[in-house]
């Protein structure tokens, strides 16, 4: 049986295509009529509203706001800190400076850097306080100090750079810039100090600088202010604060997303301040300084314990303080360079009082010539009124000693003052306690309007009183009547009398000038930058007096100073110019009594007043007097061939 083979063949077939035909159509009545084209444009004037609208947006921010943008872009990758100014620097009436601004080196660090905020208070990290440790090894401070610095600095501004090395010595700061990338978080930076070209000199009149106090803050004139200004705390720094500081200039540091600093900080210098010129005279000054040392350790060679003393220098007519020396005195430039310097001198019983103004005493024989004016005003005495000098006067069973107890002698004024009899004062004395029982204080009214018992309105601040001791006051304070004795003494300028050098000065400028009570001040005048007067500075008289018997006065001050007898005459006598002064010598139990001068030159001519005192340093001529002729031979040098 065999098979039989069929050959098969590849068949192809048609593809069917499926074609859908509409059945019918039926037109849409919007179809190409007007409401259809209608909408068509509406919406695409929609759409081109839209972006017209967009686009005009984007040409707003891009070109219009771009700036404004730009700007609080800016803000947020950098933060502003404000920092103190130069301040204006201080001349003598010579132009010397006595107080300017430089530059000085100090470390400052990034408190972000070195440490974070935890629960409000700022707090070192490990790495933080192992550079703190690090920095505190060489440059003799403590991690405390620092930690302390950073935390009160961030309550001022938290991106000001913090100071936590004051004062950094050239060697240290050589180091740490040349090792930079070893102290991450610490810059040496030079900020602006005080300087004193004529070192430490001047202390009573020029003050210090401090950071402005929480009540300070309140006042109207530190409206500027924030916390951590530097302010003038006392004398001219203070007085004239708002003239002399420069305010604060901005600067700005580059800083992260999260508010940490990445930059350093970059400034923006404001207008240079102006300056200040005194009326004080520098070399008068260093003249009037050593004069007080030199009249301490004199009273001392004599065997008296002198604590202190002062010296003042006016201008007999205006007023212009021309030198205000105290002892013991501060170092300004110590105090300047060294934060701790201060609290130091008061701890060692040192002071920053100021005598000359704020220093107040009996006044001794040197109220004498007040008390006669006084006297002679209430017609108790004329010029040519005599009264017995004798050693002693008893008083209601007192007995009242003069300083020469063989003394008796019958004397007009001028002898009496020249000769300091205490008695014949003493007999003014009683007459002004029979007026004053009689409600006639008249002492207590010339004293008042000579300039004590109230400040004299120097532009110093921090002046005292002093006391001019009434009935009333003796009463209120005291609890005792006023006895016969307590006028009697205090026509020898005992009692309860306190006076200031200054006030002295000023009593005696108005019998130098014939009457006038001068303001005393030490600003002269307001300078721009390059040294051209803007302004100058006008004190005008506080009063005129009319002033009767002033002759006699002045004749037994001058003859005090230059006649036989006269109790400054062994250290004035033949002295060029003429002295015209008197001494005083008032007691101060437990202690000395107190040395005083008080005097003009040239005596018929008056130019200056010059007023000392040693703080118990003994008789007047022993200590305050020499002293006196010293400042003299530096206001009046012997001209050479």
């Amino acid at each position: 049986m065999g098979y039989q083979h069929s050959q098969s063949k590849n068949v192809s077939l048609p593809r069917r295509r499926i074609v859908l035909d509409a059945v019918s159509a039926i037109e849409a009545p919007f179809h190409g009529g007007g409401s259809f084209y209608l909408r068509v444009s509406a919406l695409g004037l929609v759409a081109l509203v839209a972006f017209g609208v967009l686009g005009l947006r984007l040409w707003s921010l891009q070109v219009l706001q771009g700036p404004r943008y730009l700007n609080a872009a800016a803000r947020q990758s950098y933060r502003t800190v404000e920092l103190p100014a130069p301040r204006g620097a201080v001349l003598d009436a010579k132009g010397r400076l006595l107080a300017s601004t430089e530059g000085k080196l100090v470390l400052t660090a990034d408190s972000q850097t070195l440490g974070e905020v935890v629960d409000g208070q700022w707090r070192p990290t490990a790495s933080g306080r192992a550079a703190l440790h690090r920095v505190a090894r060489l440059s003799g401070e403590t991690v405390a100090d620092f930690v302390s610095r950073i935390r009160a600095s961030l309550v001022r501004d938290r991106y000001a750079p913090v100071e936590i090395v004051p004062t950094l010595k050239r060697p240290l700061a050589a180091y740490l810039s040349e090792r930079a990338e070893e102290f991450p978080g610490f810059t040496v930076a030079d900020v602006p100090t005080r300087s004193y070209p004529q070192g430490a000199l001047g202390s009573e009149f020029l003050g210090l600088l401090g950071e402005i106090g929480p009540q300070q803050l309140k006042e109207k004139r530190y409206r500027w202010a924030k916390p951590g200004a530097v302010v003038g705390t006392s004398g001219v720094e203070a007085s004239y604060d708002r003239l002399l500081n420069g305010g604060l200039v901005q600067g700005r540091v580059r800083v992260d997303s999260l508010g940490r600093p990445v930059g350093r900080l970059t400034e923006t210098p404001g207008p240079p301040p102006r300056s200040l010129q005194l009326t004080i005279d520098a070399r008068i000054q260093r003249a009037a300084e050593k004069a007080v040392r030199d009249g301490i350790a004199d009273s001392r060679r004599l065997g008296y314990s002198p604590s202190g003393g002062a010296a003042v220098v006016l201008d007999a007519h205006t007023g212009a303080v021309v030198a205000l020396a105290s002892q013991p005195g501060f170092n300004q430039v110590a105090a300047a360079r060294d934060p701790s310097y201060l609290s130091r001198l008061l701890g060692g019983g040192g002071s920053v009082y100021n005598q000359a103004t704020q220093g107040v005493f009996p006044s001794g024989s040197t109220f004498k010539p007040i008390v006669a004016e006084a006297a002679m005003q209430d017609g108790l005495i004329s010029p040519s009124s005599e009264l017995a000098c004798t050693g002693s006067l008893t008083v209601g069973g007192h007995v009242f000693h003069n300083v020469e107890a063989w003394a008796n002698a019958t004397m007009t004024l001028s002898t009496a003052i020249a000769e300091s009899c205490d008695t014949w004062f003493y007999r003014v004395g009683e007459l002004q306690y029979y007026r004053l029982a009689k409600g006639d204080l008249a002492l207590q009214k010339w004293a008042r309007l000579f300039g004590f018992g109230h400040p004299t309105g120097l532009d110093v601040p921090g002046e005292s009183s002093g006391l001019v001791p009434t009935p009333a006051w003796v009463k209120e304070s005291q609890h005792l009547p006023w006895y016969e004795g307590t006028s009697i003494t205090l026509a020898i300028g005992q009692s309860f009398l306190q006076v200031t050098p200054l006030q002295l000065a000023v009593a005696y400028a108005a019998l130098a000038n014939g009457g006038t009570v001068v303001r005393p001040h030490v600003a002269k005048a307001v300078l721009d930058p390059a040294g051209h007067v803007v302004k100058p500075l006008v004190f005008k008289p506080v009063r005129k007096l009319k002033l009767v018997g002033l002759q006699a006065i002045r004749d037994g001050l001058y003859a005090a100073a230059n006649s036989p007898g006269g109790t400054s005459a062994a250290i004035f006598s033949g002295f060029q110019p003429t002295v015209a002064g008197k001494t005083g010598t008032a007691e101060a139990p437990p202690g000395d009594d107190h040395s005083w001068y008080a005097s003009w030159a040239p005596a018929g001519n008056p130019k200056y007043v010059v007023v000392v005192l040693i703080e118990h340093g003994g008789f007047g001529a022993e200590a305050a007097a020499p002293a006196a002729k010293e400042i003299y031979e530096a206001l009046f040098p012997a001209k050479r061939p």
